[in-house]
């Protein structure tokens, strides 16, 4: 996507104006489960999820409303002593600067983020426009070995807590093959503005498509290693258990949907209501959303606001004609472009609380 296709703030501008006209060394300098269970470490807290705003780009959730999720306390960096490291099995280690980072060539798109422990229907999920630069060229720049197959991000946070041994960092690892893929970048603007400190200034990872665990706030090192990672929160957090004690690590986003308008609880008017929504896939399409009144009614397929795309999520809407008064439970499903839907119910063996993706469920009252 070209980097104008959304207006910079003009302070932004200016910055990046100035930079390259200040400075003239190169931008790399080489150098010799639920949301509950989450709570056990560090501080959480969701903002309200309000409707999002209408651009170019689909429904975009304001910096304000974007949820937060931290395990510790937000690190306070000063962006004019920060400095990227880029390390492990590379043949060119590298020391970046912030100005570094504004003076590389960006790239800017829209991408959905899901905590991996969003409830059904829950404000753990938002779609902003990222702008930064593509990992992959970092890691061309520094020169990934060929024994090199995971990248380890690792971010400026840490702290302890139940399980947690005493001043463990929060990192996260991912193949080489996911790093190089040109949806990941390293960001540092979003919705057009810096990134605000409790979502990683001054600069994250953007692991599009993937739960947002992958996409490490804060980031102060990138490690290229052969050996898988045994990190806390690679080992401990973020796995997909089973009852017989089978074990698999979260990463790809679920197809996924959930009700914009009306809201739980809600009182709204007799005859046609415009029910709305969004729905999103992780790396692939959202073919169809289906919709229903009740138990007993037909789903019904709603309307698509514009043609799906990869990593972001979209917009539906349905004309529901509402037949009589009274109290209605409404149901969203969507499918993605392999046919893949939300489950009724959640799998019985699942010992963990992540990846919870049925459909989103909501109760509305109809007044006379």
């Amino acid at each position: 996507m070209p980097d104008d296709s959304i207006n910079r703030p003009p302070r932004t501008i200016m910055r990046r104006e100035f930079l390259k006209a200040m400075l003239v060394s190169p931008w790399l300098v080489p150098e010799s489960r639920s949301l509950q269970s989450a709570l056990l470490v560090g501080n959480t807290s969701f903002a309200s999820f309000a409707r999002a705003d209408a651009s170019p780009q689909g429904l975009i959730t304001s910096n304000s409303d974007f949820f937060v999720r931290n395990h510790f306390r937000t690190p306070q960096i000063s962006s004019d002593s920060w400095n990227l490291v880029v390390d492990g099995l590379v043949s060119t280690p590298l020391k970046l600067s912030y100005s570094d980072l504004l003076l590389a060539n960006s790239v800017r798109r829209p991408a959905t983020m899901e905590c991996a422990g969003n409830t059904s229907g829950g404000i753990g999920v938002g779609n902003a426009v990222w702008t930064g630069i593509p990992l992959a060229d970092v890691l061309k720049q520094a020169g990934a070995k060929t024994a090199a197959t995971a990248v380890i991000l690792h971010g400026a946070d840490y702290g302890t807590g139940e399980g947690v041994p005493a001043n463990t960092h929060f990192a996260r690892a991912i193949p080489l093959e996911r790093a190089m893929d040109a949806s990941s970048l390293l960001a540092y603007e979003m919705n057009g503005s810096p990134l605000p400190a409790d979502h990683g200034f001054p600069l994250r990872a953007l692991v599009a498509g993937w739960y947002g665990m992958d996409s490490v706030k804060w980031l102060t090192r990138i490690e290229l290693s052969s050996q898988p990672f045994e990190g806390y929160f690679q080992r401990q957090y973020y796995v997909a258990l089973q009852a017989n004690g089978e074990r698999r690590p979260i990463t790809r986003m679920l197809v996924n949907s959930k009700f914009l308008r009306p809201s739980d609880g809600e009182e709204i008017g007799p005859k046609t209501y415009r029910v709305e929504g969004v729905a999103w896939a992780g790396e692939r399409k959202i073919a169809k959303v289906e919709i229903r009144t009740s138990q007993s009614t037909p789903w019904q397929t709603v309307t698509l606001a514009a043609q799906s795309t990869p990593l972001t999520w979209t917009s539906w809407n349905y004309d529901w004609h509402i037949p009589s008064t009274g109290k209605y439970t409404l149901e969203a499903r969507a499918f993605d472009d392999e046919g893949k839907t939300q489950p009724d119910v959640r799998d019985p063996g699942r010992q963990d609380a992540y990846e919870l993706n049925t459909p989103h469920r909501i109760t509305v009252t109809v007044r006379p």
